[in-house]
């Protein structure tokens, strides 16, 4: 039984890489986090006829639900940048 996390789930690159995982027949539980939307994530990729079981959780909360017990916690989760940001800016 594998559990992969994926942090920033309801992201632009969060979405389509959670759909990805569920397709695979290696894991088992993916467990979709994010500040908003994660919910609504789970509950598309719940659909899709897979061995995985997808679980969302939202908030700060939620966060520790979401990692207990993981095998694999992958993050592409950040923070967009505003008009005139350099990716200098992110890191200030």
């Amino acid at each position: 039984m594998v559990k992969v996390v994926v942090c920033g789930a309801a992201g632009g690159i969060g979405q389509p890489l959670s759909l990805l995982l569920k397709q695979s027949d290696l894991i088992s539980h993916l467990a979709l986090y994010d500040i908003v939307n994660a919910a609504g994530v789970a509950a598309d990729l719940s659909h899709i006829n897979t061995v995985s079981k997808v679980t969302g959780h939202v908030g700060k909360d939620s966060l520790a639900e979401a990692l207990r017990g993981a095998h694999t916690v992958v993050i592409p989760a950040g923070v967009p940048r505003r008009p005139g940001m350099t990716r200098d800016d992110l890191f200030k």
